[in-house]
């Protein structure tokens, strides 16, 4: 990711990008309860974190929460959030597709929980897993291709969705041995009434 990049993000979370989307992604709060039921570690990687909706929900239910983000914009929006919230957030402003991106977060294998909402970056998938606790969590909800009738919110360009599938792919091929928890591909309705075509799954590192 470029510098101007860095600073379209900058410019959109300054002018109210997602500011409506205060509550936690609906997957991740569905899945929770059972995460919190696993000894896991207590720490947790929200990657692509924007306004931190993911990150402070993490943190309010124990984790040490890594969010990371490439606008300094968004995290600043977050820090307010999570001061409001009385949680603590540790906010890294990162590219995080450039060369060296995973030296701000790489945990050697203590993260618990691993979270990725809506940031299409499959090259990123089996760093995600390798640095998954035993037993840890990786959560991915991705827009999907879709070319159903239905109309359906989230970008216009291919590029910045997932075919159907594809994440089960890219993670079946990791070393570390992933369990499949749970995996969906269709259409779900927003808090804002609107429809999305979305990709989810939900492993766990066994080895």
């Amino acid at each position: 990711m470029s510098l101007s990049d860095r600073q379209l993000w900058d410019a959109r979370y300054r002018q109210g990008a997602y500011s409506e989307r205060l509550w936690p992604a609906a997957y991740l709060q569905q899945c929770m309860p059972e995460i919190l039921a696993q000894q896991t570690p207590k720490r947790a990687l929200d990657v692509a974190c924007g306004r931190g909706r993911n990150s402070i929900y993490a943190a309010q239910q124990g984790f040490a929460v890594d969010a990371v983000d490439v606008s300094a914009a968004a995290l600043a929006h977050g820090a307010r959030q999570a001061f409001q919230a009385a949680v603590t957030v540790n906010w890294r402003c990162q590219n995080l597709l450039g060369a060296n991106a995973e030296s701000g977060w790489r945990s050697n294998n203590e993260y618990g929980l691993i979270v990725m909402f809506r940031f299409v970056a499959p090259s990123l998938l089996p760093a995600l897993a390798s640095n998954l606790a035993l037993g840890g969590h990786l959560l991915i909800e991705e827009h999907m291709q879709w070319s159903g009738p239905e109309a359906v919110n989230g970008p216009n360009n291919p590029d910045f969705r997932v075919a159907p599938q594809a994440l089960k792919e890219a993670l079946l091929g990791c070393p570390q041995g992933l369990d499949i928890v749970d995996e969906f591909d269709g259409l779900v309705e927003e808090p804002d009434g609107s429809q999305a075509a979305l990709s989810r799954i939900w492993v766990r590192r066994q080895r």
